[in-house]
């Protein structure tokens, strides 16, 4: 038993332990993930308004208005791209510091 935890203690890499907590691109991600997830229940509050208009103007033209289906999808889009970056998916960040996402 006594050998088998100083193997493990041998096998972890103190220094290279040291150098990933201190790297400053891990906290600034951290930071920009917390940043996202307050954007995220923006955008998601935003979604829901364009939902309820979407449900108005369908109740009375009987069609869905194409101009807030654009914004709608834009913003889903928005939402995913948030989703990808702070469920480390992908590493690129999200608009404002790449472009807002297309169609």
């Amino acid at each position: 038993m006594v050998k088998k935890v100083q193997e493990m203690k041998e096998s972890i890499d103190t220094e290279e332990l040291k150098e990933n907590v201190v790297k400053s691109s891990k906290w600034i991600r951290v930071l920009l993930v917390i940043v996202f997830c307050f954007v995220f229940s923006w955008a998601a509050f935003f979604l829901g308004l364009f939902a309820g208009l979407q449900f108005l103007f369908h109740l009375f033209t009987n069609e869905p208005n194409k101009n807030l289906t654009k914004v709608g999808v834009g913003f889903r889009n928005y939402m995913v791209q948030i989703i990808n970056y702070v469920t480390y998916q992908t590493a690129e960040k999200p608009f404002p510091f790449s472009s807002f996402p297309k169609k």
